[in-house]
């Protein structure tokens, strides 16, 4: 029994699956619903931050399948096609915060309020600049034919400002030691 529950890992508690899946529709309402759309490529939304949170509390798997669910459930929902291409930069987003969350944000250390922020930014920051930046740009590219170098800059900036938002949202969150309240119990 004790090798199930090991090989089941993240999928072992009830509890954490539910989590996971109200993550998943949070980012879909985030990501579909409540964006900003500039032009056809372009949106701004917070739809990647219960990705994130996702990542630091439970690690990069549920991270990676919180954001590969959410982006295939989400086009689906509202009638985009699925571009495989943007569903990997969605799983990398997950994959690389939790990640860099495990490498960066020690549950137990005692940061000052710079260094955790900045830790923070950091696990954000890398996981957009190599998931959303990087990989979905070149689904845009790819898919639509999107102008490489134009999107790519124009996705860094809106990255730039979402990072930091997300950020401190993740800040918040990780001080008020919120997002240990989401690690399942040793009971359950």
């Amino acid at each position: 029994m004790e090798k199930i529950k090991r090989q089941l890992g993240i999928f072992k508690n009830v509890e954490t699956i539910v989590v996971m899946a109200l993550f998943i529709a949070l980012s879909i309402v985030l990501g579909k619903l409540v964006a900003i759309n500039i032009l056809q490529d372009f949106r701004i939304s917070l739809e990647n931050t219960p990705v994130i949170i996702a990542a630091v509390a439970y690690g990069p798997l549920a991270g990676a399948i919180v954001g590969g669910l959410s982006d295939m459930i989400g086009c689906m929902l509202v009638g985009y096609t699925i571009n495989p291409i943007i569903t990997a930069g969605a799983i990398a987003v997950g994959l690389l915060a939790g990640i860099f969350g495990k490498l960066l944000l020690r549950k137990d250390a005692n940061y000052s309020k710079i260094e955790g922020y900045l830790r923070c930014l950091l696990t954000v920051s890398a996981a957009h600049f190599i998931g959303s930046i990087i990989i979905k740009t070149l689904g845009l590219y790819f898919y639509f034919g999107s102008p490489l170098l134009l999107t790519f800059f124009i996705r860094l900036g809106i990255y730039a400002v979402t990072s930091v938002a997300e950020s401190i949202i993740l800040y918040i969150l990780y001080t008020k030691k919120i997002i240990k309240k989401f690690q399942p119990r040793k009971d359950g």
